[in-house]
């Protein structure tokens, strides 16, 4: 009975997920450390750091919007080519997107530091962390071009399903990240104490360190699946920029959503919000194995459509779904049953504490079905039918998620009714993401 109920499931096809899956999860899941090393280190500074410093990595947030772009375009493109057995337009692909994107970085930069002060305005938090948020993001924005270019070269390696490389550069750059942020936070022999700077330096430092390392791996590397081709083409740029702009929109609406819940968040106090700023770095480690089997899902379909082989292109999403939700229902249970102690990494205020785990516990019961909607997502994404996921994501989130704890917030119910309907609407948001996989669409969209 169990062997007809997992058709899908093969060794062999689990052995090809988790090659993909666990260094692209490993790899985003250092990306949390490294940002979480923030928080830890400057947590000590009081709530009003912690918040500065949150709200600032959550405008950073904004232009993942834009690396979405880059990012969806560049592996749908890539992974089908490498699919068709055509490496060649693969490498001609990576190129395109390449320049395209070092181009569109620079006026998107100039935007960034022209927007974060209103930014603070809006979402409402006290003027010292303002204060706190501006000293940070005056010198964290210089590092927007790197950010951007740095994911068409990930984004080729995943398509390939290489995802260990950049997974062993993040390995190195995390060893090097606590060492450096430590010296210009608090100061080292001749190093002064730069504290809130010395952060935001030591990450822009970090930045170029990743991406010069991914450059000489990509066009270097002997042995690397994919490299720079010697050709630029604008027919690749419009279409990655047509399949990516979609996911792109759509994680700008729920980048922008989760910035909404800060502000309504805000209104509880600064010990609540600093509580869920808290909570959100924690669950930002528990979404790093649905992003790795998200990445392994949208691999996986890109290439077995472009070899002409649906079925193989369902099963490989079916296997992904049981290895990531065994993966999520156990974080999801850790996140539960050990709220306070994770919590009490980043701080000692009791306040704070306690914000955090009412968010963490209510969230923790939801991973699995997040991991469906993750993997699903992906699997579309890996399609190239981005719109469909864009209009399911933003009108969910909006519909049933921001809506309801706006009125939740307005009219100071508990905040535990706010964290309990994010969790209603992720299962519901699962059950749309598997009906519209089961309909079977993604077998007949062309690029």
């Amino acid at each position: 009975m169990a062997r007809r109920f997992l058709y899908f499931y093969s060794k062999q096809r689990s052995k090809k997920i988790l090659n993909i899956a666990i260094p692209s999860g490993l790899n985003s899941l250092l990306d949390i450390i490294n940002l979480s090393i923030d928080l830890i280190m400057l947590g000590s500074f009081g709530a009003t750091t912690i918040v500065g410093v949150g709200v600032s990595l959550s405008y950073m947030m904004i232009i993942f919007a834009f690396t979405t772009i880059v990012f969806v375009g560049n592996n749908a493109l890539v992974s089908r080519f490498l699919g068709a057995k055509n490496p060649l337009e693969a490498n001609n692909t990576i190129t395109s997107i390449t320049l395209a994107t070092a181009i569109i970085s620079i006026p998107l930069t100039c935007l960034a530091f022209l927007c974060y002060t209103p930014f603070f305005a809006w979402i409402g938090v006290d003027e010292f962390s303002q204060q706190i948020g501006d000293n940070f993001l005056q010198i964290l924005l210089f590092g927007i071009p790197l950010l951007l270019i740095k994911q068409v070269v990930i984004s080729a390696f995943s398509a390939a399903g290489a995802t260990k490389i950049p997974f062993f550069i993040k390995i190195i750059i995390t060893l090097i990240n606590p060492l450096l942020k430590y010296c210009l936070i608090f100061g080292f022999f001749i190093i002064p104490r730069l504290e809130i700077e010395g952060a935001a330096i030591a990450s822009l430092i970090i930045n170029v360190i990743e991406t010069c390392s991914l450059f000489f791996v990509l066009w270097l590397y002997k042995k690397s699946p994919v490299t720079f081709g010697k050709t630029i083409k604008l027919e690749y740029i419009k279409k990655a920029f047509k399949i990516g702009i979609p996911s792109g929109f759509e994680r700008l609406l729920t980048i922008f959503s989760i910035i909404l819940m800060n502000k309504f968040i805000a209104i509880y106090g600064t010990h609540t919000l600093a509580g869920y700023q808290i909570a959100t770095r924690i669950e930002g480690f528990a979404f790093m194995p649905g992003f790795g089997f998200m990445i392994a899902a949208m691999a996986l379909m890109g290439q077995n459509l472009g070899a002409k082989k649906p079925l193989e292109a369902r099963y490989s999403t079916l296997n992904t779904i049981l290895l990531g939700s065994i993966f999520m229902g156990i974080i999801g249970l850790c996140m539960t049953c050990f709220a306070y102690y994770l919590s009490a990494i980043f701080t000692d205020e009791i306040e704070s504490i306690q914000g955090s785990i009412s968010y963490l516990i209510p969230i923790g019961i939801s991973q699995v079905p997040f991991a469906f909607i993750c993997i699903l997502d992906g699997a579309l994404r890996g399609a190239g039918i981005t719109k469909i996921t864009l209009i399911v994501n933003s009108l969910m989130i909006w519909g049933l998620r921001i809506l309801p704890c706006y009125f939740l917030a307005t009219l100071k119910y508990p905040v535990i009714y706010i964290y309990i309907c994010i969790t209603l609407e992720t299962f519901l948001r699962a059950f749309v993401y598997w009906k519209i996989f089961q309909s079977g669409i993604w077998k007949r969209h062309k690029l």
